[in-house]
């Protein structure tokens, strides 16, 4: 059975890289549960896989969750349909079948990490080894959370009231964005 080796870099991190290797036919959701454990991620997180180009532009998902809601019964055959490909269903062969080939692996969408993969060589599966593995890494990897939320309730009310009157008010920075659009117009 083929093996994937699949180089992993982000931006959060430079000078981060590490390879993985899976197996063709394991899935998706066992190369996202993987990332999470190695990269020590929040198991919870919503995340998706994409298939992209060489310019890391994005096409098929792969996503952990359907959340396309129910099935549409009045479409016709005719209309423009988009496949829904889950983690679970879909095996990492369906999409890498040669090096060169590029995914984009974004995590957690409301603090959104986004992970650039490239398969850089297939080989012939190792019995001894078990899959999916770190084949290597260089660098540290920790994420970086953009969004602070008070988790002091007291503080948290005390910022969103005065926040909210601020709004109130009309104190707020974009007001003075407005009045300057205006004058462009």
């Amino acid at each position: 059975m083929d093996v994937f080796k699949l180089r992993i870099e982000t931006d959060e991190n430079p000078g981060f890289l590490i390879d993985i290797e899976i197996l063709a036919e394991q899935t998706f959701l066992e190369l996202h549960n993987f990332l999470v454990k190695t990269l020590r991620l929040k198991p919870n997180e919503l995340a998706s896989f994409y298939v992209s180009d060489e310019n890391w532009e994005k096409f098929e998902e792969i996503t952990l969750l359907d959340m396309s809601g129910e099935e549409d019964k009045s479409m016709s055959e005719h209309d423009d349909v988009h496949t829904i490909y889950l983690m679970s269903a879909t095996p990492v062969s369906k999409f890498i079948s040669d090096i060169n080939q590029n995914l984009v692996y974004e995590y957690d969408f409301l603090q959104l990490h986004t992970f650039l993969i490239e398969c850089v060589d297939v080989k012939q599966e190792d019995k001894r080894m078990k899959y999916p593995r770190v084949a290597s890494q260089k660098g540290t990897f920790s994420v970086v959370n953009r969004i602070n939320i008070e988790k002091d309730p007291e503080k948290l009310r005390e910022s969103l009231l005065k926040d909210f009157n601020s709004i109130v008010s009309g104190d707020m920075d974009d007001a003075d964005d407005d009045e300057n659009l205006s004058e462009d117009f």
